[in-house]
């Protein structure tokens, strides 16, 4: 029993490191979310993109050339269209369907008042 164990300084010590985690995961959530849907990039694939004219109004999303091009072969194969590439399955519908269900969520979320706390508390 040479040596006392200072409690109270390793309590203190998990406490912080614990607050350090929470608080970087909290701003990797607010910078995910936040930054998710920045005009000058495609919400799809993330290239940068350069607007020449403005996008159609049916947009969701800002969209590079080709995922628009895609977005809107996805459209027209949901009104009971042809495929129109070998890769138009199901379950590249099925792709688009769960990005854009997933897209849908992230809004609501950031529309939420957690995320609005979350943005206030973690983002200087």
């Amino acid at each position: 029993m040479a040596e006392v164990i200072d409690l109270k300084g390793r309590k203190s010590k998990e406490r912080r490191i614990a607050e350090g985690r929470d608080r970087r995961r909290a701003q990797a959530v607010a910078s995910a979310l936040s930054c998710g849907l920045c005009p000058r990039r495609c919400a799809h694939c993330g290239q940068a993109v350069e607007f020449v004219a403005a996008p159609p109004a049916e947009m969701p999303y800002p969209f590079c050339e080709v995922c628009q091009e895609e977005y809107q072969a996805f459209r027209r194969l949901e009104k009971g269209g042809e495929p129109e590439a070998f890769w138009h399955t199901p379950q590249w519908a099925g792709t688009w369907r769960n990005w854009l269900a997933y897209m849908q969520a992230n809004q609501e979320f950031r529309g939420s008042p957690a995320f609005l706390k979350l943005m206030e508390e973690h983002l200087d």
